[in-house]
């Protein structure tokens, strides 16, 4: 039986579309869309629609979280340790500074969040799109009638993961993809907490590592702000694509160690020594050295 997207679907695709429509500005500056329309099936639409202005509002305030945790700042001991960085090591330098240096900012002055009808025949209840743009749209009296209107569209797929495609649209014709290399799905959702609360992190990559947060300028995807038993290189957790199926695998690189639904993984010198890779579960809670709690979640 189809399901029909909930609220809280919605605003995962929404964030998902934050992170699928980036566009790289500046060496150390990457701007997301202040702009996004949701498309819904019609009965969907009417079902929601008296829920609109609080998902609106609701959306904004993970929007704004989302974009907070993207931009990391720079402290004063990575300031400090910049020129010594740059003489050591040119590659551990700008690994640093990736890390450290980049900032994430909204395009607009403010998030613009609008609700719509899909155009698409085919569409089941269960359909949910996100077109976004990086500037605001005119009220509909003063858009006119463009010849082609290319977006940039968010669609969650029936797995549960989403894909970011670019879409051309003419007047009085359906939305058609264009499916770009750059367009890439979302592989896992992990949701944890350290000391600067709640995070939701989307795997996009094959390989990602997990860590604690330090000043050197270790490349980490996630880095957890949290205690000294959480090692500066944790734990990597890759994904496979295999003409029998694709699976998610995990490696401890850790002093203390990590555990996969209570049970521990090979410890981290032997992992390290052998590279000794583990099958990881579709749903699995994730601990680290017994101090931070990761919920994974296979798309």
């Amino acid at each position: 039986m189809i399901q029909r997207p909930t609220a809280r679907d919605i605003l995962e695709a929404l964030v998902q579309a934050l992170h699928g429509a980036q566009e790289p500005f500046d060496d150390d500056l990457v701007l997301v869309p202040a702009f996004y329309e949701v498309r819904l099936h019609p009965d969907v639409y009417l079902e929601l629609k008296a829920l609109m202005p609080r998902i609106q509002a609701q959306a904004q305030k993970r929007l704004d979280a989302e974009l907070d945790r993207l931009s990391v700042k720079r402290g004063l001991l990575s300031r400090l340790a910049d020129p010594v960085l740059r003489w050591f090591s040119a590659d551990r330098y700008l690994r640093g500074r990736s890390r450290a240096g980049l900032t994430y900012e909204r395009s607009g002055a403010a998030w613009q969040i609008e609700f719509g009808v899909t155009d698409r025949p085919e569409a089941d209840l269960g359909f949910l799109a996100i077109e976004t743009d990086f500037g605001m749209r005119a009220a509909a009296e003063y858009r006119g009638q463009p010849t082609i209107n290319i977006r940039r569209t968010t669609r969650r797929l029936p797995t549960g993961g989403f894909e970011t495609v670019l879409s051309a649209a003419r007047p009085g014709r359906s939305t058609q993809e264009i499916r770009t290399p750059g367009a890439r799905a979302v592989l896992a959702r992990l949701r944890y907490e350290d000391r600067q609360g709640e995070h939701v992190y989307y795997m996009q990559k094959a390989e990602i590592v997990i860590g604690r947060q330090d000043e050197g300028g270790t490349a980490l995807d996630i880095a957890l702000d949290t205690l000294a038993d959480v090692s500066r290189e944790h734990l990597r957790i890759r994904h496979e694509e295999a003409a029998t199926g694709s699976g998610f695998w995990a490696q401890d690189v850790s002093q203390f160690g990590v555990t996969v639904n209570g049970a521990p993984l090979t410890s981290g010198t032997a992992a390290v020594a052998t590279e000794v890779w583990q099958p990881l579960p579709a749903q699995a809670e994730i601990g680290l050295a017994g101090v931070v709690f990761i919920d994974f979640e296979a798309l």
